[in-house]
C-alpha cells in the first residue's frame, strides 16, 4: 500500500490581540534616548571649544614661524640691525596665506561690534587680536571682549633697549589668558 503524505496540520490562531509597544516601554525607549543625547550635545561642545582652542595654537604657531623666516631673510640679507624694522609691524603680513577669518585692519576699541573667532590688526595700537568664540570656556585678564592681544616686539640682550644690541623678535602675548579644560 503506498504510504500516502498527510498534510501537516497547521494551526492558525486568529490575532485576537493588538501587539505594539506598552507606555512603560515607550517612557524608558525615550529616556534612554535623552540621556544618549546629552551626552552626544556635551561632547560635540567639547569638540568645539577643542577647536577654536587648536585652530588659534595652530595660527600662533604658524605667525611665529613666519616671523622667525622673516627674520633670518632679513639678518641675511640685511644685517642683525635691520629686524628692528619688524617690531610693531602686522604678522599677518608674513603669512604666505592668511587665515579665512582674518578681518583686515580694524580698531580695538570696538572689539564688541566684531565678529566671534576672527582676527584682526589694530594699526594704532598694534595689535593682533583674536576675538574668542566660546567665552563661557576662555579666560583673561583683560577686560571687556574675550580677546588675545599680539604683538611682536623686538629682543635685547640686555634690560636697556636703547643701548643694548638686538638679539631678534618675537610674537609676544600682551595679556595672560587660558582656556579652561573644564566644562
Amino acid at each position: 500500500m503506498p504510504a500516502t503524505i498527510m498534510p501537516a496540520k497547521t494551526s492558525f490562531k486568529p490575532f485576537n490581540k493588538q501587539h505594539g509597544f506598552t507606555l512603560f516601554e515607550l517612557v524608558v525607549v525615550i529616556l534612554l534616548v535623552g540621556v544618549f543625547m546629552s551626552f552626544a550635545i556635551d561632547r560635540m561642545l567639547r569638540i568645539q571649544i577643542d577647536a577654536e582652542r587648536v585652530s588659534v595654537q595652530q595660527t600662533i604657531a604658524a605667525l611665529k614661524s613666519a616671523i622667525h623666516l622673516q627674520t633670518a631673510d632679513m639678518v641675511v640679507s640685511k644685517g642683525l640691525d635691520s629686524i628692528k624694522t619688524l617690531e610693531n609691524t602686522n604678522p599677518m603680513n608674513y603669512l604666505q596665506e592668511l587665515p579665512y577669518n582674518y578681518l583686515g585692519l580694524k580698531n580695538d576699541s570696538q572689539a564688541s561690534q566684531y565678529q566671534s573667532a576672527s582676527w584682526y590688526y589694530d594699526p594704532k595700537q598694534n595689535i593682533l587680536v583674536y576675538t574668542v568664540k566660546n567665552v563661557n570656556y576662555f579666560v583673561t585678564s583683560l577686560p571687556g571682549t574675550p580677546r588675545i592681544r599680539l604683538k611682536i616686539d623686538a629682543v635685547y640682550q640686555g634690560e636697556n633697549k636703547s643701548k643694548d644690541k638686538i638679539r631678534g623678535v618675537s610674537l609676544k602675548s600682551m595679556d595672560d589668558y587660558f582656556w579652561k579644560h573644564d566644562l
